[in-house]
């Protein structure tokens, strides 16, 4: 009996492998992502500590040489939390970027995948073609050479 054979095996592979690289690359760029998130999200727990203990400075007599520190770092910590946002915003491209290729790329694989199965059904279809006709002619030479099975007649042969 006949084996199916896909004649586009070697693109399915080959687009397989893109997609498999596209989903990595994904992954990495959600990675990218989050600890750029969780790198701007520490800088705002330590504005927030930092504006908690300015406050706690006022309710005791200190010296203005603690204010001015703490006023310096708050403002440091503004700017980086600015360039954090920055590095959120490349990195969310990045993601983007990423999920396009992939999608792209998964596309075109189950557009291959889609021909296989068309191929596929055809090949079955063709199988039980053939195997109908092979039926047929069986049953045409057994009436040829052993005549009409009994209740049937000569003229009434499948």
């Amino acid at each position: 009996m006949k084996k199916f054979n896909f004649k586009f095996t070697s693109v399915e592979k080959v687009r397989k492998t893109r997609e498999d690289e596209a989903l990595r690359g994904l992954g990495a760029a959600q990675r990218a992502y989050q600890e750029a998130l969780a790198y701007q999200q520490s800088f705002e727990n330590d504005l927030k500590t930092a504006l908690g203990r300015r406050e706690l400075l006022g309710s005791e007599p200190t010296a203005q040489a603690a204010f001015v520190l703490e006023d310096n770092f708050i403002q440091g910590t503004k700017q980086r939390i600015i360039r954090a946002g920055q590095g959120v915003t490349r990195a969310k491209r990045g993601l983007e970027k990423a999920m396009r290729f992939y999608l792209h790329a998964r596309t075109q694989t189950r557009t291959v995948e889609v021909l296989k199965e068309k191929a596929a059904e055809e090949f079955r279809k063709g199988l039980i073609k053939h195997d109908q006709k092979q039926t047929d002619d069986l049953v045409t030479m057994r009436s040829r050479r052993f005549g009409p099975l009994k209740g049937e007649s000569a003229g009434e042969v499948e």
